[in-house]
Formats: C-alpha cells, structure tokens, sequence
C-alpha cells in the first residue's frame, strides 16, 4: 500500500478541524459502550463530559495521524519509530507534515509556525501557532511519504525576509527553482492592509 504523502497528511487534518477529541479514540463515532470502556481503562484521562459527545465520530491526538494512514500508534510509538528527530528549535528546516511531539502529545506541522492536533478534550481538533504550545521535538515519520514528486514540484518553506536589517520569517514557495514569497506575508511584515480592486492589489498602512 502506497504512503499517505505529507500533503495528503496536512489535508486530511484540516479536513478534520473541529472533531471532538476523547483519550484513546481513533476518529469512529463513540458509543455508550465504548466511552464507558475507555472511561474504565483511562480513568481521569477521559473526561466526564466527554460522554457528551457520544454519537459522534472523536479522535485522540495520535488517533488522527493513525485515522489519516491507517497505521496504529500511540504518540511515544510516533517518537520511536521516527526516522529522524529533532529539536523543535529547528522547526523552520521540518518539511510540512512532519509531526510535532512532546512527552504525551502529537501533532502535524503544517507550516508559518502553525500545527494541527486534537489538542484535548477542551478544544477538540484545532489549528493553532507553535509558539502557544509546548511541543519539544519534530518527527519525520516513517509512515509518512516526504518526497516531492518533480512533476509537482511546489514546496513550501520558512525563509528569512531582511527589511531594514530587520529578520522575519515568510512562507516561501519554490517552484520550478524560482523563489515566490506571498504578498500577503509581505504586507504583514511592512504592516500593511491588503485588499483589491478586482484582480490587483492594494496595499495601505495599517
């Protein structure tokens, strides 16, 4: 069977976004049964009111990488089986789709400093910066495919932006060995508002 690629991984969870998280599900709909089940295995790891949420389908943070290939682990199995592992200080060399890790928790990278993860039973699947997080390393793993094919050859990476001896950090798009930055990340950067008229940009100081 053929690897999820990192961009279908990246997909799959934001297609996920929203789904209720409870400990030890792996993205099928909770039943009576099954949430008593976990509560008697877990204890306080399963919310109360996580019986709330019976009928619909949940999900635990290493649940959703599992759910996306079809491959079951828990997220310190992510850790050991990880073909490399690094410090989550070098983040900006991780390719999109690498996972985010700390003792207990998991979650996908997804690129501009951003993750996704069932983030617990408070906030379900949800799309939030690293810098509120506590992730210490990132994982390429070894059930995700990181190759970029040359026929698609779009990637997305962190770059440096020096304005006015200023260091920022920009998505910056390689394609066909040219550089591409966003004019939206641009704006952000000189602190302007971007808008159009029709199909041309306008920029004004915020």
């Amino acid at each position: 069977m053929a690897k999820v690629t990192a961009a279908e991984l990246v997909a799959f969870a934001k297609s996920k976004l929203g789904v209720p998280y409870v400990y030890g599900m792996k993205g099928e709909v909770m039943t009576l049964a099954k949430y008593n089940q976990l509560k008697s295995m877990y204890g306080d790891l399963v919310w109360n009111s996580d019986k709330n949420k019976v009928g619909k389908v949940c999900c635990d943070c290493s649940g959703l990488i599992s759910w996306a290939t079809g491959i079951v682990r828990n997220s310190q199995g992510y850790h050991d089986t990880a073909l490399e592992v690094h410090p989550i200080s070098t983040i900006s060399k991780a390719p999109i789709g690498a996972a985010v890790w700390q003792k207990g928790h998991i979650g996908i990278y997804i690129g501009n400093g951003e993750y996704i993860a069932e983030d617990g039973s408070a906030y379900g699947c949800r799309r939030n910066k690293l810098s509120k997080a506590g992730f210490t390393h990132w994982l390429r793993l070894k059930d995700i495919d990181y190759t970029v094919k040359e026929e698609d050859s779009e990637m997305v990476e962190q770059a440096k932006l020096i304005i006015d001896g200023r260091e920022f950090i920009v998505e910056r798009i390689l394609k066909n060995g040219t550089n591409y930055v966003k004019i939206r990340d641009i704006a952000d950067v000189l602190g302007y508002e971007i808008g159009n008229q029709g199909s041309t940009a306008v920029l004004t100081k915020k």
